[in-house]
């Protein structure tokens, strides 16, 4: 802490600038790019770029519109279309069910209706799938349909689309720039997985702070 507020006072307008020390140099650490990240002409052009099976792309992406889209939640994984066929439902659910197990997809539904979130608002895709690493179309996605804010769910989802190894009991709730480039930057918010809000009923009241900031910040409290 004392040699961040060293570096602020020594950089002060100039935070390209960097200190020299005996022995090294201190400069601020830029922030990732998302680099190779395609503009898409439409939601199809979009598709064929995407490696999750067809079925569960239609289910999350199809009825989305960019132009209503305002948050975009990125999950750890998904599940196999087959895995959760047979708990489909009716209405919005359905779209949380490839993320989550039903009762888990449950309380999520409860989330987002706490935060006062319509279902065309919000969308959910994965950062892992078949135990590969996908969230450079993760970004893909974020790029077409330009959310405000983009809320990672659970340390692995995190650490892949800040692109670092921050510890998710010390940045949860707080706010990131993230750029992609040629398209713009990126508001990243992360959030507790609801795993652990379900299974820890200390987590709620945590949960619940984190995500009136993201409210207060769509105008939504």
């Amino acid at each position: 802490e004392s040699l961040e507020r060293y570096a602020q006072e020594k950089l002060g307008d100039n935070p390209a600038a960097v200190i020299k020390i005996s022995g090294g140099e201190i400069a601020v650490k830029p922030e990732p790019v998302w680099e190779g990240i395609p503009k898409f002409g439409g939601y199809y052009d979009l598709k064929m770029e995407l490696t999750l099976e067809e079925s569960v792309i239609d289910l999350c992406l199809k009825d989305k519109n960019p132009d209503k889209v305002r948050i975009m939640f990125v999950a750890e994984s998904f599940r196999s279309f087959a895995d959760f066929e047979a708990e489909l439902k009716e209405g919005f659910i359905n779209q949380l069910l490839p993320a989550f197990p039903f009762k888990t997809a449950e309380l999520f539904s409860r989330m987002l209706s706490a935060m006062k979130l319509e279902d065309e608002e919000v969308l959910i895709y994965p950062t892992m799938a078949q135990n590969t690493d996908i969230s450079h179309e993760t970004m893909k996605v974020a790029g077409f349909y330009a959310p405000e804010v983009i809320v990672t769910l659970g340390a692995s989802a995190t650490h892949k689309i800040l692109k670092g190894q921050e510890r998710l009991a010390q940045v949860h709730g707080e706010f990131f720039n993230r750029k992609i480039e040629n398209i713009g930057t990126f508001i990243v918010v992360p959030l507790f997985h609801p795993s652990i809000i379900e299974n820890n009923q200390n987590m709620k009241k945590t949960a619940w702070i984190d995500m009136q900031k993201i409210m207060k910040h769509l105008k939504k409290l």
